[in-house]
C-alpha cells in the first residue's frame, strides 16, 4: 500500500523589495492599510494602543475563505524585509496585534475590512518595530508523484500575501551598526569580499558599504558592496562585494567603508593569493636552471685554471727525453 505524504509549498508576496511599493495585490487577492498608499507607519508610546484597518480585495468571481494572523518582522539574508513565518516565535507587533476573527471570507469581486487592535506593553523599550498582517489561501491541492517505488508525494501550493507594519514606540532613539572582520574568499577569477554587521541600537538602518581594492600586485579598484534594503534592530547581516574576473596574482589591502544613520565606520584586511602550484612548478624550474647555470660557470671556472696553470709550467719544467741510437751503429773502444 502506497502511502501519500502532502509537502505544502508556500508562495509569498510580502512587499520584500526595496523601493517604493504600493498595496499588495496579485491580481486575484490584495491587502492593504485603509489610511496608507503601501504601510501602516505607526507611533505610540508605551501602554499605548490603537484601532486601525487592512482592507483585503477578492477580484475573483468567487468566495474566498482565508486565514488572517499577525507576525514578526525580520531581515533575510539577503538584506529584504521578510516577515515571519505562522509557527515563528512571535515577541514584538505579531504578539501585540489583536484581530476579532483568525479566518475571514472576501465576497466575489469585493472588499473586505479587516479591523485590529496594536497594543505596546506598558514596559517596552523605545526604538522602531516591524511585523506584519497577513492573509492566507487555504492549499491547493498538486500534482502526486511516485518517490522511492512506493512513496507518493504530493506538493500542495498555500498562497500568503502580507502589509507591514511599521510602529516607532516613543523615546530616545540610539542609532548604533558593529561592524564584524573583513573577509575574503577566492573562487576561480572571482574574489568575494564579506563584511558582517549587526544593528546594536533601536532604530532601523539603511546602510551603503563601498571597497577600496589597493595594492603592488593585482587591482586597483573601488567596489560597491550589495545595499540591502534595511536592518532591523537586533538583526546580523553579512554584506558581500564581488570582484570578477580577478587578476591571477593579488598583494594588497582591502579598505571598506560602510554609512548609514549611525555614521561611517572601516573595516581593513590583507589580501594575498596566487596560483601556488604555478608559482611552485615555475620555482622549482628556476633553481634547476640556476643550479645548471652555476655547474657549468664552476666548470668554466675550473678548466680556466687549468689552463692557467699549464701555461705558467713552461718547456724547461717537462721531463727529460733519452734518445736511443740505432743498432750495429755503436762505437767500441779498443783495449
Amino acid at each position: 500500500m502506497r502511502s501519500v505524504v502532502a509537502v505544502a509549498v508556500l508562495a509569498l508576496a510580502l512587499l520584500a523589495t526595496a523601493g517604493p511599493a504600493a498595496a499588495i495585490d496579485n491580481g486575484t487577492l490584495g491587502i492593504r492599510p485603509s489610511n496608507e498608499s503601501d504601510f501602516f507607519h505607526l507611533s505610540l508610546y508605551p501602554g499605548a494602543a490603537t484601532d486601525a484597518t487592512a482592507i483585503v480585495s477578492n477580484h475573483t468571481d468567487t468566495p474566498v475563505t482565508l486565514l488572517t494572523y499577525p507576525v514578526d518582522g525580520q531581515s533575510s539574508p539577503q538584506g529584504t524585509f521578510a516577515l515571519a513565518a505562522q509557527t515563528d516565535p512571535r515577541t514584538g507587533i505579531g504578539a501585540w496585534v489583536r484581530l476579532d476573527t483568525a479566518q475571514i471570507t472576501v465576497p466575489a469581486n469585493s472588499d473586505l475590512k479587516v479591523p485590529f487592535r496594536l497594543s505596546v506593553p506598558a514596559n517596552t523599550p523605545p526604538g522602531d518595530y516591524a511585523g506584519g498582517l497577513i492573509i492566507q489561501s487555504p492549499p491547493v491541492e498538486g500534482e502526486t508523484s511516485i518517490v522511492g517505488g512506493d512513496t507518493a508525494v504530493r506538493l500542495d501550493v498555500i498562497q500568503r500575501q502580507g502589509v507591514r507594519i511599521y510602529l516607532n514606540v516613543a523615546g530616545t532613539a540610539l542609532k548604533s551598526l558593529e561592524l564584524g572582520d573583513l573577509s575574503w574568499k577566492q573562487t576561480g577569477d572571482t574574489v568575494t569580499f564579506t563584511l558582517p554587521v549587526r544593528n546594536t541600537g533601536n532604530s532601523i538602518l539603511h546602510p551603503t558599504a563601498t571597497l577600496d581594492l589597493s595594492g603592488w600586485i593585482g587591482a586597483n579598484t573601488n567596489l560597491n558592496f550589495d545595499t540591502p534594503e534595511s536592518i532591523l534592530p537586533g538583526e546580523n547581516l553579512d554584506l558581500k562585494a564581488r570582484l570578477l574576473k580577478a587578476p591571477p596574482i593579488q598583494a594588497g589591502t582591502a579598505d571598506a567603508t560602510i554609512t548609514s544613520e549611525a555614521g561611517t565606520d572601516h573595516a581593513q584586511a590583507s589580501i594575498v593569493y596566487a596560483p601556488w602550484l604555478l608559482l611552485g612548478v615555475g620555482l622549482f624550474l628556476l633553481a634547476v636552471v640556476v643550479y645548471g647555470l652555476w655547474r657549468a660557470a664552476r666548470f668554466v671556472r675550473r678548466a680556466r685554471r687549468a689552463i692557467a696553470q699549464v701555461a705558467r709550467a713552461g718547456p724547461d719544467n717537462h721531463a727529460p727525453t733519452t734518445a736511443i741510437l740505432p743498432s750495429g751503429r755503436a762505437r767500441h773502444r779498443d783495449a
